[in-house]
């Protein structure tokens, strides 16, 4: 039982060949829970490479359609029975113990603010795993890694949060090389490692066609996060704005309905025209706030002019 919980963990040396042999050892959360009392959230380490999501903002803090929200409830919802399903024999044949989400949409549309606040919502500890310490050149190493970040996770109810998934959870290719070969190997392992966890993940990507279509089937909820409405944009302004300075409305409805950018550069702009009247030791006004926002179109090649 305390194996299956993955409270103690086996010593791993290639001398001791039988089971009963090997030392056993208490997981660093059950040491820390019996010392000091407290809840164990891992550091970030080669051991586990990911890293504890966290945000300052609010539920209220999200601007997101109707229909993205629906989807969003639904994760909220699965979160709040999970154990009814888990303690239901009949439930647990028919509904999935685990729920997987991929989010798709072009940057700063609100992927990774959404997952952190499903987490503060819920109360449950999101970690975003680092693919650039998981994936790895050498055959076996990926899996390796993925191992460590999985069999960590497991019964931990935590939220895994893989940021551009599509470097993970790419295509598999028709075989013609050792090289494709080991690929494929690749994406199975993850397919079932994926399928077999029992806590939510959550993929995030810019590149959807990207993703394998097998992963699709795997998938409970697809949830596209487009460029905000004009409305949209002037709340996501308003918010950003707020504390700071007041723009005339004027000002604010036309910024919002001729630029369409998202609030990741929204924030990008705010933080530049800060800093921008700051060295001028000045306010904030229409005039940093337009210089920002060139700066972000021209970043995606996109005209300013109107």
């Amino acid at each position: 039982i305390l194996n299956k919980i993955s409270a103690i963990y086996f010593s791993n040396e290639k001398n001791e060949e039988f089971k009963m042999s090997k030392v056993i050892y208490l997981h660093d959360e059950v040491i820390k829970m019996i010392t000091i009392g407290q809840k164990f959230k891992p550091d970030y380490s080669s051991d586990f490479p990911a890293k504890l999501l966290n945000t300052e903002l609010k539920w209220n803090d999200l601007v997101l359609n109707s229909v993205v929200m629906d989807e969003i409830e639904n994760v909220n919802t699965w979160i709040q029975y999970q154990n009814d399903i888990i303690n239901n024999s009949n439930l647990s044949k028919k509904i999935n113990r685990g729920y997987k989400c991929l989010f798709y949409g072009p940057p700063g549309t609100g992927k990774t603010l959404t997952t952190s606040l499903i987490g503060k919502h819920n109360n449950i500890d999101v970690y975003r795993v680092d693919l650039s310490q998981i994936v790895s050149k050498y055959v076996g190493e990926t899996e390796k890694n993925l191992s460590k970040v999985f069999d960590i996770a497991e019964n931990k109810n935590w939220i895994l949060f893989f940021d551009e998934a599509e470097s993970l959870f790419s295509k598999r290719t028709t075989v013609s090389d050792s090289k494709d070969k080991f690929a494929n190997q690749e994406t199975a392992y993850l397919l079932q490692r994926v399928e077999n966890y029992n806590g939510l993940i959550l993929l995030a990507t810019n590149l959807k066609p990207n993703i394998d279509l097998a992963f699709s089937r795997r998938i409970q909820s697809v949830v596209n996060f487009p460029i905000p409405s004009v409305k949209q944009r002037e709340i996501l302004w308003k918010n950003a704005l707020s504390g700071l300075v007041e723009l005339d409305e004027k000002d604010l409805k036309e910024i919002s309905k001729n630029y369409e950018i998202a609030g990741g550069s929204i924030k990008n702009v705010i933080q530049y025209a800060w800093l921008k009247s700051m060295h001028n030791n000045s306010k904030i006004s229409i005039n940093e706030i337009l210089m920002g926002i060139r700066r972000e179109l021209n970043k995606d090649g996109k005209s300013f002019e109107k």
